[in-house]
């Protein structure tokens, strides 16, 4: 990188680069991130080895040479760039500077999410400050002989050339437009929901990062002026080696005295354990390491630090700053003006840069040309700003779009769902749906059980399927062993049908016998056309079976090899790894234990397998895409948005993750009926009634009051649990939502899609203070109770709001979450809260990762209004419905007919109540078609018939046929006989 510099220099310049980039690429997909204390002290032994064993290499090695390894060992005279000669203690001092950065790293990343971005890229004014305190060697420009310097035909270009490559003040432009275009690329991200709350001390978290900024620049200053007066090659290597190896000593050294003295310092846990991955990261990562320092102190005697750390900055500045351009024209990136002036003040900054420090070459690329492609790159950016700024206006709302294509899905989907309008009708598109297969024996009273309850579903039982398919691999015996098995695992009830009757194990003083006897009750409309079998009726609130992808593969492929399913459904080619597990102990596993647990049930190479994101502070971009495609922050596939495996940032954002259930889960795949499930478990849904149901069963007749007499606001009411953990109060779903309608921070801002005021008929994503919407939008939303522990410790629960006596007929918008998975739930669960809105005059807004029995049967955009899981979309989707409006006060419900006041203008954003009345009423309709109780039973006659088979010997050969008995009821009459 040094004027007149070697091939060899070169080389290693290009080494430093090349495994700086590797290291910024690689490094966020790595175990090492979940674990940094012990990734980092691993990878400093590692780099400090390989560093050692570079050594006795020095001779191949690329670059320049040390004072003594030219000319017999006669010393060399000292280029004008070497620093000054090191004092004794910077050796010492550097390695406690390398460990005071790394304990200070570990305190941000403890609190990231009250971060700032960007800070590191000031590191080159840090070392720019340095180079010009009073002492230190004036600049140099190029060399000149006699007759340039009394050359009489020099321009003003020569003269100006000259104050480039010689004065500090160009040196200084150029460092500040560097720093300064990489902070703009690198700041202004979407900040994810996850809580920075106000016990978290974020004016201290932000000074530790101005502080480890300054040692950063210490700790570059200090190895530089250390290992640029190395008498040889190999004393320079051997020096990096000590101070990587002692530098990991220490480190660990600190962290263990931490521990033993201050009991506080949270532990290092790791989400993937040690294993051979781990180990693999460790050392490829401590290559790359050794490779960056080594090749950059085989230059330290031909330039200052100053032009690596530059060239760095300006690197990986570049390639994030045309990443943010190029999301210009849609809501992934709003700061159009500012990725776009983060690229033109990089590459102004580069090309004096390279002249102001004599800089010749950059990674074998000659500075001329490099200028040349700074200027292309101005230009390009320019054509792909103005491009892009073109494509940023939406002619229709994405809602407006989605819940038109809902119309049509549901149309599509009913003729899908209801194809059959007689049993041979039914049984061919049984086979035709489900591989050839023939349906089970008595499909023939599951059809008229279905026709005579007036089932608008008769074909479309894919859930079914999808629950039950994997069974098919294994064999009945072992399925019969496992259900006695299950049977004895806590929260476990037996449901029993024997001689066409329902029973189930509970004794009449259980706490769920009301709910088991609802359940017989339900079976025994039926139960004379089923074998005899018994069920494992989950009935926790979680799915219990977590089986690992590979085993529900393994299991899956066996059955379609049987010839079950070879048709797949679009659910089943979702992949779903350990060996298969017997039921679990009473032990309740870690927090790391069981995320590692719901990990493997995704298959290799999704995100959520590789582990968890770790950056909790800002927004996850690539875990939204696959269910916002098109539609910028609004969600449109609520079914691909429940799938965790491209989403690994929920375990940060579900109280589900993060609070272990008190039973383990069954890695095995074992039978086990539920209510509910993430798409990771394995469980089979049903409808199961919740305590409430049956307990308040005389007082569930829907709201049907007049939805515009209703108050036009979104309403919510949630409960803290005793004791609520401290990832709860930064990551629960309610803490979350309380937080973001509650926020009047005014940092914080919500991405909302505003209407221009030019050209009304189209809107442009801006980004809106979070304060000002909370003002405008009509939040009802607050806990009813706060844990005495939050309320002490976080000043954002200390305000509780009365329940309504009846929400659902006084709100025309009411929102469901997922229930707290904390150790004392609030009674009520998710789904009888949605059922209870879905089925009256309300507009059911739902955030949740749960399916159950009737998820399919229901249309997003038409039924209700899905929200992503992060809800960020939450102002934004409200703000469709009930427009912006002027508002004198925050209680003002309606607001006026002015314009809102929004980023400096009047904005007036239209309500669209008719479209929400006619989502509620499309709800009503359809609940009350397809989500009876009638349906209930329906859907529970369905898996009983489908299951009764499996669980049966020689189910091969058990069938429905059409024009004679099935083969259950042939067995059955030659047993008689």
């Amino acid at each position: 990188m040094a004027s007149g510099a070697t091939g060899g220099s070169q080389l290693s310049a290009f080494c430093a680069v090349a495994s700086f980039l590797w290291l910024g690429h690689s490094i966020e997909s790595h175990q090492l991130i979940e674990q940094p204390r012990v990734s980092s002290i691993l990878v400093l032994l590692t780099a400090g080895a390989f560093s050692y064993a570079a050594s006795h290499f020095w001779q191949w090695l690329p670059g320049s040479n040390g004072r003594f390894d030219d000319e017999g060992g006669s010393l060399r005279p000292a280029p004008a760039s070497l620093p000054k000669r090191p004092r004794r203690f910077f050796l010492p001092l550097l390695i406690a500077a390398i460990i005071f950065r790394l304990e200070l790293f570990h305190r941000v990343t403890a609190d990231l999410q009250c971060s700032s971005p960007g800070v590191e890229a000031f590191l080159p004014l840090v070392i720019l400050f340095y180079e010009l305190l009073p002492g230190r060697r004036a600049r140099v420009g190029p060399a000149k002989n006699a007759e340039e310097e009394d050359d009489m035909g020099r321009t003003t270009w020569d003269d100006i050339g000259d104050w480039v490559a010689e004065s500090k003040q160009s040196l200084t432009i150029s460092i500040v437009l560097i720093s300064l275009g990489a902070y703009l690329a690198s700041s202004q991200d979407m900040r994810s929901s996850y809580i920075c709350a106000s016990f978290d001390n974020s004016t201290l978290v932000r000074s530790l990062q101005w502080l480890g900024l300054l040692l950063d620049g210490v700790i570059v200053i200090l190895l530089w002026r250390v290992l640029a007066w190395a008498r040889t090659n190999k004393s320079r290597l051997v020096s990096l080696s000590v101070v990587f190896l002692a530098s990991a000593v220490g480190s660990g050294l600190l962290y263990s005295s931490l521990r033993m003295f201050l009991p506080s310092v949270p532990l290092s846990h790791h989400f993937k354990g040690i294993d051979a991955l781990f180990v693999f990261d460790v050392v490829t990562d401590g290559f790359a390491v050794a490779v960056l320092f080594v090749s950059a102190s085989l230059l330290t005697t031909e330039k200052t630090p100053l032009s690596l750390v530059g060239i760095f900055t300006f690197i990986s500045g570049l390639v994030v700053g045309w990443g943010k351009l190029k999301l210009t024209g849609g809501a992934e990136n709003t700061m159009h003006g500012v990725a776009y002036l983060a690229v033109v003040l990089i590459c102004l900054g580069t090309s004096i840069f390279v002249y102001a420090n004599n800089i010749q070459r950059v990674v074998l690329i000659h500075r001329s040309i490099l200028v040349a492609l700074m200027f292309i790159s101005l230009i390009a950016a320019t054509i792909v700003a103005i491009s892009n700024n073109r494509n940023d206006y939406l002619f229709e709302h994405p809602i407006e779009t989605m819940i038109s294509e809902a119309r049509t899905n549901a149309d599509r989907y009913l003729t899908h769902a209801a194809a059959s309008n007689s049993l041979p009708v039914a049984v061919s598109e049984y086979k035709a749906r489900y591989g050839g297969r023939d349906p089970p024996p008595k499909f023939d009273e599951w059809y008229k059980f279905a026709v005579e309850n007036k089932s608008p579903i008769i074909d479309d039982f894919d859930q079914v399927v999808h629950d039950i398919r994997p069974f098919w691999g294994i064999s009945p015996s072992k399925i019969r062993e496992d259900i006695q098995r299950v049977a004895k695992e806590p929260g476990i009830a037996l449901l029993k049908v024997a001689n066409g009757t329902a029973s189930h194990s509970l004794s009449k003083d259980s706490e769920h016998a009301m709910v088991m006897d609802e359940l017989a009750k339900m079976v025994n409309k039926f139960a004379q056309h089923l074998p005899d079998m018994e069920l494992p009726i989950n009935l926790d609130e979680r799915p219990r079976v977590l089986t690992p992808w590979k085993d529900v593969r393994r299991f899956t492929e066996k059955a379609k090899q049987k010839g079950f399913g070879k048709f797949l459904t679009k659910r089943d080619d979702e992949p779903l790894d350990l060996n298969l597990q017997q039921p679990s102990s009473s032990t309740t596993p870690s927090v790391r234990t069981f995320q590692e647990m719901t990990a493997l049930t995704c298959p290799p190479g999704t995100a959520t397998r590789a582990g968890i994101h770790w950056d909790v502070r800002d927004f996850c971009l690539s875990c939204v895409r696959p269910h916002s495609t098109g539609t910028g922050i609004f969600l449109n596939d609520f079914a691909a948005s429940q799938s965790i495996c491209h989403q690994s940032d929920l375990f940060h954002l579900h109280s589900f993750f993060f609070t272990p259930p008190s039973v383990p889960p069954l890695r095995g795949l074992v039978p086990v009926f539920s209510r509910s499930k993430l798409s990771s478990y394995s469980d089979i849904l049903i409808p199961i009634p919740t305590l409430d149901e049956v307990l308040n069963k005389a007082n569930t007749q829907p709201d049907t009051s007049d939805f515009d007499l209703k108050t036009p606001a979104l309403y919510w009411r949630g409960a803290q649990a005793e004791q609520v953990s401290n990832e709860m109060l930064h990551g629960g779903q309610q803490e979350r939502l309380v937080h973001l309608v509650s926020d009047n921070s005014s940092a914080s801002t919500t991405l909302m899609l505003i209407p221009q005021n030019e050209v009304r008929s189209r809107a442009a994503y801006e980004r809106v203070p979070t304060s000002l919407l909370n003002f405008l939008l009509p939040f009802d939303i607050g806990f009813s109770s706060v844990s005495p522990s939050a309320a002490s410790s976080s000043s954002e629960f200390t305000t509780t709001l009365p329940l309504a006596s009846n929400p659902l007929s006084s709100n025309q918008y009411i929102l469901t979450l997922d229930p707290p998975f904390v150790s004392s739930p609030p009674s009520g669960s998710l789904s009888t809260t949605f059922l209870a809105a879905l089925k009256g005059t309300n507009v059911p807004f739902t955030s949740t990762l749960f399916t159950h029995w009737y998820s399919s049967r229901l249309q997003p955009y038409l039924h209700f209004i899905p929200l992503d899981i992060r809800l960020h979309s939450l102002h934004a989707t409200l703000a469709y419905f009930v427009g912006l409006k002027g508002k004198a006060t925050a209680s003002d419900r309606l607001g006026n007919t002015k314009g809102a006041m929004i980023n400096g203008r009047e904005v007036q954003l239209k309500s669209r109540s008719d479209e929400a009345k006619w989502i509620a009423e499309q709800g009503m309709k359809w609940a009350g078609k397809a989500v009876r109780r009638e349906d209930e039973e329906v859907y529970l006659f369905r898996v009983l018939v489908e299951w009764g088979r499996v669980v049966q010997d020689g189910r091969e050969d058990l069938k429905f046929v059409m024009g004679g008995a099935s083969k259950e009821a042939k067995q059955t009459k030659e047993m008689k006989g």
